[in-house]
């Protein structure tokens, strides 16, 4: 290994301890207390990553203050009742807001994951975030995630049902498959342009972009942000991480 990859090496290692130390609030642990010796430690011993080191981790913490303020800003939205949520709804001890799109196919595995987490860990409570972004530009005047809002808010005994509907469909859905879902759960007049339910999902386009995510699904833990699908056994290190279980 030559000198230059052997440095990039140990930056990177560097600056993923560092990393996961800046994410650690209140009292340090011992194992913290380890890791912030082992780095120092290894500063110590190549002096030559230290520049390139500091504005790396200048970098994460700037855009990791970034993440906080629009999550504070968007909290009044997040937290509203007019997102379909499970779990934990009334006293959650930690929240999963799960950025996620009907037509999206790794999004529907996740569904599944989250369903089995909220069992495992009762305490938690996951929001879903819709975001339709193959559905922007149809000429329905809804979208999957617009009638599911409507059902959730007008008839939430059936919003169940149609959820399993619209998740347990691998193919992108359409007008023929929404109108079948509609009349196997009785809910035709939910299948319908709703303004309430579009500036929820202008809302949603909004938060989506200003955390600068690119696709779904995404999940946001505390102030973590998890792109991209994660099976289970990840997803539920990443929770009790949050959990300090």
């Amino acid at each position: 290994m030559n000198k230059m990859n052997k440095m990039k090496k140990i930056a990177t290692a560097l600056l993923l301890g560092l990393m996961s130390v800046h994410s650690v609030a209140g009292p340090v642990s011992s194992e913290t207390e380890t890791k912030i010796n082992d780095i120092t430690q290894m500063l110590h011993d190549n002096p030559e990553v230290v520049d390139n080191l500091h504005q790396s981790l200048m970098a994460f913490i700037a855009q990791q203050q970034g993440v906080s303020t629009t999550l504070q800003r968007y909290q009044p939205h997040t937290n509203s009742a007019v997102h379909s949520a499970f779990g934990a709804i009334e006293a959650p001890e930690l929240t999963i807001l799960n950025v996620t799109d009907y037509n999206c196919p790794y999004c529907k595995k996740l569904d599944k994951e989250l369903e089995k987490l909220v069992k495992d860990y009762p305490q938690v409570k996951v929001v879903n975030i819709y975001l339709p972004l193959k559905e922007r530009n149809n000429e329905l005047g809804y979208t999957t995630a617009s009638y599911a809002l409507n059902v959730w808010r007008e008839m939430p005994d059936k919003y169940q049902q149609v959820h399993d509907f619209l998740v347990a469909n691998p193919r992108l859905h359409n007008e023929r498959t929404l109108k079948a879902i509609a009349e196997k759960t009785g809910t035709q007049r939910q299948l319908v342009k709703s303004k309430v339910s579009d500036e929820v999902l202008d809302r949603n386009y909004q938060f989506f972009a200003d955390l600068g995510l690119r696709g779904t699904p995404a999940l946001v833990i505390n102030d973590q942000i998890i792109p991209g699908y994660l099976p289970y056994p990840q997803l539920k290190q990443a929770l009790e991480a949050e959990l300090k279980l």
